[in-house]
């Protein structure tokens, strides 16, 4: 059990709430994805970190009046949810449950990648549970998407039916109207923007053959086009397997782990780890225990070129490893620049840092000499370069 530390953590998110990176005001989103399978896999300082991600949660709900909710995948079957719970009150005012769920969540032996919303509605009823995360069902998958921001109904609606003369799509998966009344008629009013999204994506997942990451490019092409701007899509979507993140210029952080990656809209900086904001149209994409970046996402129309397929960054295997004195390793860049070399020890703790240039596409080795005060034990190298990460593990022996 890791909530001993409860009331340490309250504390500390009390006196940081005020600190948290570019505040929004607007639905919350978080999401976890283990590097270990299982959320509950996770070292005990790796799941200390989750907890205190959703302590600030908790507190952030405290101004979102429309309710929170929290999903587990299965990282063993993709297809099943190991847990959905919703409900209509901020978790300020929900505890009990709240922190339930928080313990199941982080102690399943099954879940893998979690996701949390806060909701201030901007569109559809209120007087409901939390909707968010959406969920979807094809291919034997289950589809979740959360967002943040206000898209209007009217160019979902435009998108979504060729302009009204194909309602097959819609017809075929109703968006839901909270009774109501039909989405065709008078429940519109209650139909939510995130969810029409959602049947967009999916939409240009089955025309594009049950690729996400060509589902996604075009419906959010399509809406890009169609005059939506990318700070009123900031997204969190998953199909179980793998976690996406896309949205406006930071209006989404996420930061690597040891054993996971996290996303939020406003984390706390309290705890001494770098969180990266996403850059404006790009698409993240966590899985296997490594992320890509797929910077300009969307295509605009009437340009050339589309920029698609990340670019990749390669690091070499560290060499000796174990060592003693000095280690080293290579790395290689597509594009010349400078480079951020860091060493972490096993429990997150920043033990050196520093910066090197590199020439696009040549090989250039690094070496690191530990001074005398780092201890025998094992480490984390991470390149960091413009847009591109790469991690490796190290032990030194004295």
């Amino acid at each position: 059990m890791i909530f001993y530390r409860k009331f340490f953590y309250c504390l500390c998110a009390l006196f940081c709430f005020s600190c948290v990176i570019h505040p929004i005001k607007a639905c919350k989103l978080w999401a976890v994805s283990s590097k270990t399978n299982t959320l509950s896999s996770i070292s005990s300082g790796g799941l200390e970190e989750i907890d205190t991600q959703l302590t600030s949660f908790f507190h952030q709900s405290e101004t979102m009046m429309d309710g929170w909710s929290l999903l587990g995948y299965s990282g063993l079957a993709s297809d099943s949810l190991t847990l959905l719970k919703r409900s209509n009150i901020p978790a300020r005012q929900d505890s009990a449950l709240y922190w339930s769920t928080v313990e199941l969540l982080l102690n399943d032996s099954a879940t893998g990648i979690a996701l949390g919303h806060l909701r201030l509605g901007s569109s559809g009823t209120n007087a409901i549970p939390n909707p968010h995360p959406w969920i979807f069902y094809i291919n034997g998958k289950t589809f979740s998407l959360m967002h943040n921001g206000t898209v209007d109904k009217n160019i979902l609606y435009n998108l979504l039916t060729n302009n009204g003369n194909d309602l097959s799509w819609l017809d075929s998966n109703p968006p839901q109207t909270f009774d109501g009344g039909e989405w065709s008629g008078g429940g519109w009013g209650n139909v939510i923007d995130s969810e029409l999204i959602l049947l967009l994506v999916m939409q240009h997942y089955n025309l594009n053959g049950g690729d996400l990451i060509s589902g996604l490019q075009s419906s959010l092409s399509r809406l890009i086009n169609a005059g939506v701007s990318s700070s009123q899509l900031n997204m969190i979507v998953s199909d179980g397997e793998a976690l996406y993140a896309f949205g406006g210029s930071e209006r989404l952080f996420f930061a690597e782990f040891v054993d996971h990656f996290s996303i939020m809209t406003t984390p706390n900086q309290f705890n001494n780890h770098y969180w990266n904001g996403i850059q404006n149209q790009e698409l993240l994409k966590f899985s296997n225990g490594e992320y890509l970046r797929y910077p300009n996402f969307v295509s605009i129309e009437n340009e050339e070129e589309i920029i698609f397929y990340p670019e990749y960054f390669s690091m070499g295997a560290a060499f000796p490893n174990p060592f003693n004195g000095s280690v080293s390793f290579s790395i290689k860049s597509p594009k010349s620049g400078s480079v951020q070399i860091s060493i972490f020890s096993i429990n997150g703790r920043l033990v050196n840092q520093f910066k090197t240039s590199v020439i696009e596409n040549s090989n250039k080795v690094i070496n690191w000499h530990p001074d005398n005060s780092v201890s025998t034990g094992t480490y984390f190298i991470s390149v960091n370069s413009d847009k591109f990460k790469q991690s490796q593990k190290i032990s030194f022996i004295k």
